[in-house]
C-alpha cells in the first residue's frame, strides 16, 4: 500500500549517465586486465617487475633477483613464473640462469584503462543534490 507522501510527489525527471560506448571496457580485454591485475596484486611481483625494468639494459638474471628477497628460491620462481605465465615478463634461459626483461605492451594495456579520461579512470559527471536524491 502506498502511503499518502508517495502519491503526493511530482515525478521528477532522472537522466542516466552513460558512458560512451567506446570508453566501455569490452569482455576481451576486461578478462586480460584482470589476468593482468592479478599477477600484479601482490607486493613480490610489483617489486621483481620494478627491478626487472630498473636493470642495466633493461634486463635482470635470476641470481641478481635472489639477492633482493629474504625467500626460498622455489617461492621466488612461482613469483616469476606468474609474471611471466600473465606475459609481463619474458624469460630467457642462458646457461644455468633464466634471464627477465618486461614485455611493454601488457603494461600499456593497463595505463590505456587507467589514465585520465580512461573507462576506469573516468569520473562521471556530478550530480546536484536534488537530482542525486531524485535518483532512488
Amino acid at each position: 500500500m502506498a502511503s499518502a507522501d508517495s502519491r503526493t510527489r511530482k515525478p521528477i525527471a532522472v537522466t542516466l549517465l552513460m558512458a560512451e560506448p567506446v570508453a566501455v571496457v569490452d569482455p576481451g580485454d576486461a578478462e586480460a586486465a584482470a589476468k593482468l591485475f592479478k599477477a600484479l596484486s601482490d607486493p613480490v611481483r610489483i617489486r621483481l617487475l620494478s627491478l626487472v625494468r630498473y636493470s642495466a639494459g633493461g634486463e635482470a638474471c635470476f641470481c641478481d633477483l635472489a639477492e633482493e628477497f629474504d625467500m626460498p628460491q622455489p617461492s621466488l620462481s612461482h613469483h616469476l613464473r606468474v609474471l611471466v605465465s600473465a606475459g609481463v615478463l619474458e624469460r630467457e634461459r642462458r646457461g644455468t640462469w633464466s634471464w627477465y626483461r618486461v614485455v611493454p605492451e601488457p603494461l600499456e594495456t593497463l595505463e590505456s584503462l587507467l589514465r585520465p579520461g580512461g573507462p576506469l579512470a573516468d569520473r562521471p559527471a556530478r550530480l546536484s543534490a536534488a537530482e542525486r536524491d531524485a535518483r532512488c
